[in-house]
């Protein structure tokens, strides 16, 4: 079968953004409706308007990671359902209840609302290393229904030591970068050829060193205070500023860094060899992320009532920018080359740009081999 190199898909882009960004809008609406009826939180009186959109956070965000841990673990236990649009709505389903229930049970047996951003960041975190940065390197040679219970066995209890300990969550700052990264593929082609554990770790700590930059750009900007009280005091890296501009950066930020590159074929940057066209990429997509941001900002009073209602919005596409092409495919549809890659969605064939003996180049192989 014949492999597109860096592909320009228009009706695919058409119909992935209608339907990622469609469905954004109609469920934020549609969900916050239905916490300001129905809480999920112990909300009462003016507590319920103060409050509906952490609900509305608490429960889209926990649903989507759901979804992912289904799709990473091969779609069990729905991997039996063979038509993909039948699976897709019943990962869907599921996932939105999980996620329902994942909220209620934070207000019902766990730390309540003060628990909600330590327990999502956390288990964000360990998901990305174990799964998304590290190919599911614990569990790899286990069948699904044993990768799943392992992974989620490993996720909690590595939540609940990490949220009960000095360090008290992860943030998820870096949640953007890994999402541009691996839909880019820039991550992957950085860490090409490593072992899935140097992998993950590799990919996480770079994700930090994009966060640090990240961070100390806003601060000039005066968008982050590096000298405000962190989230916890184990972390020495200060807070967004009281106007949340750059909260409502980093929420819209993840419905866009992933959904833009995959369903687009990450055109046309993909024509530019890595890692300079993954960088440009990367580059491109943050700057439209804050141009986004600013956007939202600006529709506060004409389209949305407070920053709250802007902040549910903005959030509510990383569910779907996830769930429409890991669950159903959109976007994927057909496997297609960066140029310079040789098989589809894998930088791990593809070598230095050098034949080299254990690491020399080629040029020094003759004095290697006297040596």
């Amino acid at each position: 079968m014949k492999v597109d190199i860096a592909p320009f898909r228009p009706k695919t882009i058409l119909k992935g953004f209608a339907l990622i960004y469609g469905l954004s809008i109609l469920s934020c609406w549609l969900i916050n409706r239905v916490v300001l009826m129905v809480p999920i939180g112990p909300w009462e009186g003016d507590q319920i308007a103060a409050n509906y959109w952490l609900d509305n956070v608490t429960w889209q965000i926990f649903a989507v990671w759901w979804a992912c841990l289904f799709a990473c673990c091969g779609f069990f236990p729905f991997h039996r359902i063979e038509s993909r649009i039948a699976r897709g709505i019943a990962v869907t389903i599921a996932s939105w209840a999980l996620g329902w229930l994942s909220g209620k049970l934070i207000y019902s047996i766990g730390p309540g609302a003060d628990g909600i951003f330590p327990l999502v960041g956390t288990t964000w975190f360990l998901l990305a290393l174990l799964c998304f940065a590290g190919g599911n390197w614990p569990v790899k040679t286990l069948g699904l229904s044993r990768q799943f219970l392992i992974l989620l066995l490993i996720i909690t209890g590595g939540t609940y030591l990490i949220t009960h300990s000095s360090m008290g969550w992860v943030p998820a700052w870096w949640f953007p970068f890994l999402l541009v990264g691996l839909g880019t593929s820039t991550v992957t082609y950085l860490t090409r050829g490593m072992s899935p554990v140097s992998r993950a770790v590799a990919i996480i700590l770079i994700l930090f060193a994009a966060v640090s930059l990240c961070l100390s750009i806003s601060a000039s900007l005066g968008l982050w205070r590096m000298e405000a009280p962190s989230v916890s005091p184990f972390w020495k890296m200060g807070h967004f500023t009281d106007d949340q501009l750059w909260l409502l950066w980093f929420m819209g930020a993840t419905s866009i860094n992933y959904a833009f590159p995959v369903v687009t074929a990450c055109w046309p940057f993909s024509r530019i060899p890595m890692p300079l066209g993954g960088l440009i990429a990367c580059a491109f997509y943050l700057a439209l992320t804050v141009v986004a941001a600013y956007v939202m900002r600006a529709l506060i009073g004409p389209v949305f009532h407070d920053m709250k209602e802007a902040l549910t919005y903005a959030y509510m596409g990383v569910n779907w920018s996830l769930v429409i092409p890991l669950v159903f495919g959109v976007g994927m549809e057909k496997p297609w080359l960066w140029v310079g890659q040789r098989t589809p969605g894998s930088w791990d064939d593809v070598g230095d740009d050098v034949d080299d003996v254990d690491g020399v180049p080629a040029e020094g192989e003759a004095a290697y081999a006297r040596s």
